[in-house]
């Protein structure tokens, strides 16, 4: 993880835990966690909203961080973006059901002295699937190559088809068997 990140991800972590939320790391820093090293200047974190009090969880994360990242564009619901000792750091809400299962699934890591709850491997990936953005697209690769014959493909697998159906983009589908067979060809 940058330097730059650590002290920003380090508040957040410490807010949380010290007012009872869950969380787990996503995006770029979760990427590196799971055997791929990349560069990412920006924190997200999960975090669970019990009783799914959306505007009380917004408003202690918004009391405790004011200094709002993107005021551009108007607040998402279940987005509070913040700037923290000039790095964004971005708490989504999680919504009922698989955002869920992110919390439950999440595992205590060693960050290089301290721990923290890191999202698993896989739905690290499905999460991807879901944003589907290019560099999303090549993070995946990278994490199949790095987690070949430790993930739990059927699980990925399920959620992918839920979301592909659900969204009807049978392309996330096709797309991770692809990777799949690519990154099981370099055995």
């Amino acid at each position: 993880m940058e330097n730059r990140l650590e002290t920003p991800l380090r508040k957040a972590i410490d807010w949380l835990e010290a007012h009872s939320y869950r969380y787990a790391i996503i995006g770029g820093i979760a990427v590196s966690q799971w055997g791929f090293i990349r560069a990412t200047d920006d924190v997200d974190l999960k975090v669970l909203v019990p009783n799914s009090s959306y505007p009380a969880a917004r408003a202690a994360l918004r009391a405790a961080f004011p200094d709002r990242a993107r005021k551009h564009i108007p607040e998402n619901t279940f987005i509070v973006d913040v700037v923290i000792e000039g790095v964004i750091v971005d708490f989504l809400l999680t919504l009922p059901g698989y955002e869920e299962l992110i919390i439950e699934r999440a595992s205590r890591r060693d960050l290089g002295g301290w721990k923290a709850w890191i999202c698993s491997a896989e739905d690290l990936i499905i999460q991807k699937f879901y944003a589907g953005r290019s560099k999303d697209f090549a993070d995946v690769e990278e994490l199949l190559i790095a987690q070949n014959g430790k993930l739990d493909e059927a699980y990925i697998e399920n959620w992918l088809t839920q979301f592909a159906e659900a969204l009807e983009k049978s392309e996330i589908l096709t797309e991770y068997h692809r990777l799949l067979a690519k990154s099981k060809s370099l055995e």
